[in-house]
């Protein structure tokens, strides 16, 4: 499991600052921090599974998104939230006064959320309900089977949750589902996972790994790439020259790519720019908070269509100033698997890492990192035979 995490580096998106307005969901920080113990769930489950765990993780489609990893938990926290619905939905609540609780009040003692309200008084039940039902119907007014069950008034942590995380705490961080491209507040809840999750294809496509290989404001398709063509394909890239001013000029009528291509497609740039943007490119599918996209917002104050506004949020939850767009361009190339048939062009992250989990040298450069973490050192000619045999062992 350390190996992986190490390996993968996704555990450092929680290093890469992002702003919450640009996050458009909450609090990024609270919820990159779900996304981060969601891809060890994730990566834990496909160990414990050991099938093709290489394939595996670099094509699963299916994930953990707002999940303690306990099935049977998350419907019964699921199950509870439509039981309130369903019982009260019924009835005229948005007229009710304190007394009209009292016949309901034994079946509202059921439900936990209402059983640590403060007080237990008919007002305040009374308060808790006005509070929780509009949440429900946003849940399920549109026919949604179940909620997502995050907390619903809000409380400290150590008073735990219908549903608890891995650390026995109460599940904060709902807005993970952003990063999906998921509103949590309409979302027809998968409780049982990892679930299928669609415009995804393995760790390289999680928006952990994604946010982790990311600046600030921007995506990072240099590096990206660079991972890719020394993690996988076990290549390398020389430092950057001292004389190289390694900036990407700002044009605020173009996307990053066409800027990074008028700049590190010179000659000189090339050289080594050629191992590492046409692999870095095809993931321009996502932003570079892991939202997948068909267009790149350009955002700049030139190119303000509308200001963000309270209350008013996107198909994903996300409340986000609209800006002009361009069309993503995430064709590539892969080359340097050393296969014929798997080496040429390629359409977008998906077709890349397709042909890259069929790869030999994508498996023995992975069973070389094994080797170099688990020992301690890089290996070294008199190593073959035991690097041999690892990847026979791993067939």
């Amino acid at each position: 499991m350390r190996f992986f995490r190490e390996f993968f580096g996704y555990p450092k998106a929680q290093e890469v600052f992002k702003d919450d307005s640009r996050f458009g969901a909450g609090r990024h920080e609270q919820a990159v921090s779900r996304l981060i113990d969601e891809t060890d769930m994730l990566v834990e489950h496909i160990l414990e599974k050991d099938e093709q765990v290489f394939e595996e993780l670099l094509t699963t489609d299916k994930f953990f998104i707002y999940h303690s990893g306990d099935n049977e938990a998350m419907k019964a926290g699921a199950d509870q939230l439509n039981k309130v619905y369903e019982y009260f939905r019924k009835f005229d609540w948005e007229t009710w006064e304190p007394g009209d609780i009292a016949p309901h009040k034994s079946f509202m003692l059921t439900i936990w959320e209402f059983r640590k309200v403060r007080g237990g008084d008919n007002k305040s039940l009374l308060n808790a309900l006005k509070r929780m039902m509009p949440a429900l119907e946003l849940h399920f007014s549109e026919g949604q089977a179940k909620g997502m069950p995050y907390m619903k008034m809000a409380m400290g942590f150590w008073h735990g949750g219908n549903v608890l995380g891995r650390t026995g705490q109460q599940m904060r961080g709902e807005q993970v589902t952003s990063y999906w491209n998921i509103d949590w507040k309409t979302w027809d809840y998968p409780t049982h996972q990892p679930a299928i999750i669609p415009n995804r294809k393995g760790i390289l496509t999680h928006p952990a790994w994604l946010i982790a290989h990311s600046q600030n404001l921007e995506t990072d398709p240099i590096h990206r790439g660079k991972w890719i063509r020394e993690k996988l394909l076990a290549g390398t890239i020389p430092d950057v020259p001292i004389t190289v001013d390694a900036v990407i000029p700002p044009d605020h009528q173009k996307t990053l790519r066409q800027r990074m291509e008028n700049r590190t497609g010179v000659a000189y740039c090339w050289r080594c720019h050629e191992k590492m943007d046409p692999l870095g490119f095809p993931f321009e599918i996502y932003d570079d908070f892991g939202r997948f996209r068909t267009e790149e917002s350009i955002e700049h104050p030139e190119n303000l269509v509308k200001e963000a506004r309270r209350g008013e949020t996107n198909e994903f939850g996300a409340s986000l100033p609209v800006y002009k767009t361009l069309p993503v361009d995430p064709h590539g190339v892969l080359q340097g698997t050393g296969d014929k048939t798997i080496d040429g062009d390629v359409k977008d992250a998906f077709d890349l890492i397709d042909r890259l989990a069929k790869s030999e040298k994508v498996r023995q450069s992975i069973i070389r990192y094994a080797f170099r973490y688990f020992t301690g050192r890089n290996e070294t000619l008199s190593d073959s035979k035991t690097l041999r045999d690892a990847d026979k062992a791993y067939l």
